[in-house]
């Protein structure tokens, strides 16, 4: 099954940013898109693909038990 392509608008929605964020993303190349004339479409998967390549994974606490203060 092909996969689902988003427009601009649906694709800000689902991330909770403004459409002109994702073309810049787009414009940067940070995010799969295919060009269909001047209309560009976001994969579905592409947005897994952007968050899983973006994650911030935070560091170990310092101390041992794991308890900031």
């Amino acid at each position: 099954m092909p996969e689902k392509l988003l427009t601009i608008p649906e694709v800000a929605t689902r991330m909770s940013l403004s459409a002109r964020s994702i073309r810049r993303l787009i414009a940067d190349r940070e995010i799969r898109y295919i060009s269909v004339g001047r209309r560009k479409l976001v994969p579905h998967e592409a947005i897994k693909e952007f968050y899983d390549r973006n994650m911030v994974t935070p560091r170990p606490a310092e101390g041992g038990d794991g308890v900031e203060y």
